[in-house]
């Protein structure tokens, strides 16, 4: 997403926190060591999917650097301006290719190891991408990805959060804008349970090795970095002026935070890593 006035709607905010960091540093390790120890063939191409500005692109070209054997690191997004900033930020130790997360096969192949990084809930089609998976896939390919927007997301007890915070929202859009979001602009966002994603990988041929939640905890600041991503944005507030949205989102954020007098909130990671078969 490009900056709208000299603001940055990307994800590249967010992506900088410590622990979304270290999340995606667990899934990158479990995922390269299943591919190890389950393949007798050196990795020698890897793909991080929907890489935005490059942040798991980064932990990536990290690893492979410890491997005996060169791999090239490709990373593919959507957002020419996020491959950009990826390119800023990583230099010539990955390609970066232009591409969607569902129609990617015939610009990349021949991979060993695939990382989609806290994306595939964005997708309508999920299907679709486990498709593609397949067909860049070498045979004892691994495909690692992870998602905290899931039926099982919500640590127990933080459910009053979430509501807490949408009222203090709409409240907040009522006063200071004298607005509603257009519920009718609304992209339904499909949130599987972890043996949904299970079951599509298995009919995509595919056999889970690792499934777990990790849970992460998440600062105020946290938040409204995130609700300056302009997808969370509109999917949150839909209709809504995305400058508008963001202002509402991370000061409402703040009064939540607040009123339930907390410094930071778990929440749960799914994280998942399986072989072609």
């Amino acid at each position: 997403m490009a900056s709208v006035e000299g603001a940055d709607y990307t994800f590249e905010a967010f992506a900088r926190h410590d622990f979304y960091r270290a999340v995606n540093e667990r899934l990158v390790d479990a995922t390269l060591q299943i591919r190890e120890r389950l393949s007798q063939l050196p990795t020698r191409r890897a793909l991080d999917l929907a890489c935005g500005t490059g942040a798991v692109t980064q932990v990536l070209v990290d690893r492979v650097r410890r491997f005996r054997e060169p791999v090239e690191v490709i990373a593919v997004d959507p957002s020419e301006s996020a491959l950009e900033k990826a390119r800023r930020l990583i230099g010539n130790a990955a390609r970066f290719v232009r591409g969607g997360a569902e129609a990617f096969s015939n610009v990349v192949s021949g991979v060993d190891v695939m990382l989609f990084c806290n994306a595939v809930h964005l997708l309508e089609d999920k299907d679709r991408v486990f498709t593609e998976a397949r067909k860049a896939l070498n045979r004892d390919g691994v495909l690692g990805f992870n998602t905290s927007f899931y039926k099982g997301c919500y640590a127990a007890g933080t459910e009053r959060f979430y509501k807490i915070w949408m009222l203090r929202s709409l409240q907040l859009l009522k006063q200071q804008e004298g607005m509603r979001p257009d519920h009718a602009k609304a992209e339904a966002m499909q949130w599987l349970t972890p043996e949904e994603y299970r079951e599509m990988l298995e009919r995509h041929g595919f056999v889970v090795e690792d499934m777990h939640a990790e849970e992460a905890y998440l600062t105020c600041k946290s938040w409204q970095d995130i609700s300056q991503y302009a997808e969370f944005a509109h999917g949150a507030l839909p209709g809504v002026p995305l400058e508008i949205a963001v202002d509402i989102l991370q000061k409402s954020v703040a009064r939540a935070y607040d009123e339930l007098d907390i410094e930071e909130l778990p929440r749960n990671w799914l994280q998942v890593v399986a072989r072609k078969v």
